[in-house]
């Protein structure tokens, strides 16, 4: 099986050296990964919630090392989570542009200037109204991927969390964000971290990701881990869910194209 979404010590946020993502990962029996570190924030940068600009040739030396080294033992990917802040497209598309990237996670952290992941965040959700935010960040999502920066979705609907959700049913919302990724020839990212962060389920939510598999897009998988222990975590979920879809594949990256591969392919070689 395949996990997209690791991190690691290049921000503050994360622990582990990339090495012990790697072991983790064979020792779980997965024969492909990739790793998305956050990259360097281009409005307010941090190293807390991403690495600098003058780590970003480190990250990637290191992953081409580890490439290197563990050939024949289990695939690397070179990936990378960006922020979309509207606005500074050009400068995140000139670091994109920098680096053999395999494929970019595009991500929203940020809706105006509530940074709705991070800890700091979490009080907000008690005076944010949810029939405003979840509008918002739905046309925020459809801005992000509209400009074709990015591979793929990443946590899909990761504002949920607890009782925060939508007061309406969006299957509007998911339809369109369904048919800009099929056109944009991007895929959505199945992300287990929702079952650990307080959204009840993976993220996106079953209807969205129904949507989206209807409309023909293809799906990644990420645990979104950020130590070495949560390689993995929770895919028993998130297969089942694809399962239920009758998702048969899942979508892998090199040099940021697309191939789709067997599930079953994936687990009878595991």
């Amino acid at each position: 099986m395949i996990d997209y979404h690791l991190h690691g010590n290049f921000c503050g946020h994360a622990t582990g050296d990339l090495a012990e993502y790697v072991e983790e990962a064979i020792a779980k029996g997965f024969r492909e990964i990739g790793f998305s570190d956050h990259l360097p924030k281009v409005v307010d940068p941090d190293p807390y919630h991403a690495m600098l600009e003058k780590d970003l040739p480190r990250y990637v030396e290191k992953v081409l090392a580890l490439q290197k080294a563990n050939r024949g033992r289990i695939t690397i990917k070179l990936g990378i989570e960006a922020d979309y802040f509207v606005g500074h497209e050009s400068e995140t598309k000139r670091l994109l542009d920098s680096y053999p990237f395999d494929y970019v996670l595009g991500a929203l952290h940020f809706l105006g200037d509530w940074h709705f992941t991070s800890k700091q965040g979490l009080a907000r959700y008690e005076s944010e109204d949810p029939a405003e935010a979840f509008p918002k960040y739905f046309e925020m999502l459809k801005r992000m991927i509209s400009t074709g920066l990015f591979d793929v979705v990443a946590h899909p609907d990761a504002l949920r969390r607890g009782a925060f959700l939508p007061v309406r049913p969006m299957e509007k919302e998911h339809r369109e964000v369904a048919s800009l990724l099929k056109g944009k020839g991007m895929a959505i990212e199945l992300n287990t971290a929702g079952i650990r962060r307080g959204a009840g389920s993976v993220y996106p939510d079953r209807g969205f990701l129904a949507a989206c598999v209807a409309e023909g897009v293809p799906v990644t998988l990420g645990s979104d881990a950020h130590a070495p222990a949560d390689v993995g975590r929770d895919f028993e979920a998130g297969l089942d869910l694809l399962g239920d879809l009758g998702v048969t594949e899942v979508a892998t990256y090199e040099r940021r194209r697309l191939t789709e591969v067997s599930i079953g392919a994936w687990l009878d070689n595991a």
